[in-house]
Formats: C-alpha cells, sequence, structure tokens
C-alpha cells in the first residue's frame, strides 16, 4: 500500500513535469507562451485586429511592442527556469519518496524558489499591462477596456450555455441503461 501511495505521488510530479515540459516543445505564437496564460490582455492588444480597433498604429505601436518584446523576454528566462527547476524538483522528489527518512529540505528549497519565480512572473505581467495603460491615450484605454469587457462577457455567456448544454445532455437518460440508484 505504501509503494502504491508513494508511485501515485511519483506519478503526479512526473505529470506536472512533463505536461511543463511538452509546453515548451510546441512551437512557439506570434505572442509567446507567456502571455498566453500569464497575461491574456497583453496578448490581446498585441493582436493586429485589436491596434487597429483602437487605433494603435505607427511609433505608438513600435514603442508598445519594443517594450512588451523586453519584458516578454524576461518572462522566457523566467519560465525555462521555472521548467528546470520542476524537472530537478521532480528527480529530487522520487528519490524522497522512496526512502523512507530521506530529507525533504532539499525539495523544499526548490519549491520556495519556484515560488519566488512565479511572484516574479506575475510582477511582469503586471508591467505589462502598466506599459499598456501607458503607451495608450485616454481614448483608446476606453476603447481597450470596452472591448475587452465585451468580450469577457461573451465568454462568460458562452461557458454559461456550455454549461447549461452539457447539463441537459447529462440527465437526458441513456437508452438501454436504467436510472441510477437513488442517492448516488
Amino acid at each position: 500500500m505504501k509503494i502504491r501511495v508513494i508511485s501515485f505521488f511519483i506519478a503526479l510530479l512526473v505529470a506536472g513535469t512533463y505536461g511543463q515540459e511538452q509546453n515548451n516543445r510546441q512551437d512557439p505564437p506570434r505572442v509567446s507562451r507567456s502571455l498566453n496564460y500569464g497575461n491574456w490582455v497583453g496578448k490581446r492588444v498585441m493582436t493586429q485586429e485589436f491596434m487597429e480597433q483602437v487605433g494603435i498604429q505607427g511609433e505608438q505601436a513600435k514603442k508598445l511592442k519594443e517594450s512588451l518584446e523586453v519584458l516578454e523576454g524576461k518572462l522566457r528566462t523566467l519560465d525555462e527556469t521555472i521548467n528546470q527547476a520542476a524537472l530537478q524538483q521532480a528527480e529530487i522528489a522520487k528519490k524522497v519518496l522512496s526512502e523512507p527518512g530521506a530529507s525533504v529540505d532539499e525539495v523544499m528549497k526548490i519549491i520556495e524558489n519556484i515560488g519566488k519565480l512565479r511572484t516574479e512572473q506575475a510582477k511582469l505581467s503586471t508591467q505589462m499591462l502598466v506599459v499598456i495603460r501607458d503607451s495608450l491615450t485616454a481614448e483608446q484605454r476606453e476603447k481597450a477596456n470596452a472591448i475587452i469587457v465585451a468580450e469577457g462577457q461573451k465568454r462568460m455567456k458562452e461557458r454559461a450555455a456550455r454549461r447549461e448544454r452539457e447539463e441537459r445532455e447529462h440527465n437526458v437518460k441513456q437508452p438501454g441503461r436504467p436510472a441510477a440508484p437513488k442517492g448516488w
């Protein structure tokens, strides 16, 4: 039983690390991966469509892109560092979880370091938002806000509709199957 529990934890750590590794192997999109999950507003602002809708063009667009690329480079470096630390954590955790009495100090230090790196990611994502804010005129910020709010409301409605549809599909009795006993 103890070996199964240890194996389960090792599998979780390896799966998480493998998933992070797989994310890094994908070809980078036009706007890098960090913006995809760390700062979706930055990703959206940098699309050609959004820039046209808001009126970001010429020198303003160039300066905005340059500023965000600097921050994006730092985010990429942090991503790589975090992924390396996660791989190291998984290797050490395998040892710690398979050897009763083994010290967890080293793995805990890595976890602390990853936490600090994630805090740096959050700070950089916030800096990106500040760069966007400071790069746009009041009118552009107003347009940008309206677009982002409308898109958010649209996504919320789509999610609610999908949830309702899934619930209806789930509640439809499947032919040839008896109803589940009450209380299950």
